[in-house]
């Protein structure tokens, strides 16, 4: 087997130039180096973020959209119980009329029932 030193092909990734030289042999090297580190560290958590942002405001979306959906079915039902409220009156004020003539008739008929009953009474032997 060849080892990764003799020179046959790439069988590891190798450090690139600029891997190499970051290396921190000196304190300005490693301040470079920290600042690079905190930098990708930044830009992955900002990466993050932006996706986190994405979800929310695509489910802010779908909620906005619900919502009005929600909106528009009360509106139909508040409109269809309006309805059904003023039918509901309307019937009842009609079955109110409804049972004034009945008992108008019926004490009509109560009273024609009692002249009969004289008239019948009187002519009795």
């Amino acid at each position: 087997m060849p080892s990764g030193k003799s020179g046959s092909g790439p069988t590891g990734p190798e450090p690139s130039q600029r891997q190499r030289r970051i290396c921190p042999r000196t304190r300005r090297g490693r301040l470079l180096a920290d600042l690079q580190t905190r930098l990708d560290e930044a830009v992955a958590e900002l990466k993050a973020h932006e996706q986190t942002i994405a979800g929310l405001s695509q489910t802010l979306d779908n909620q906005r959209s619900s919502q009005i959906e929600l909106q528009r079915r009360l509106a139909a039902l508040e409109a269809t119980y309006q309805r059904a409220l003023n039918e509901l009156s309307v019937n009842r004020q009609r079955h109110h009329e409804h049972l004034t003539r009945l008992e108008h008739s019926v004490e009509t008929q109560k009273g024609a029932l009692r002249e009969l009953e004289r008239i019948l009474n009187t002519h009795e032997p």
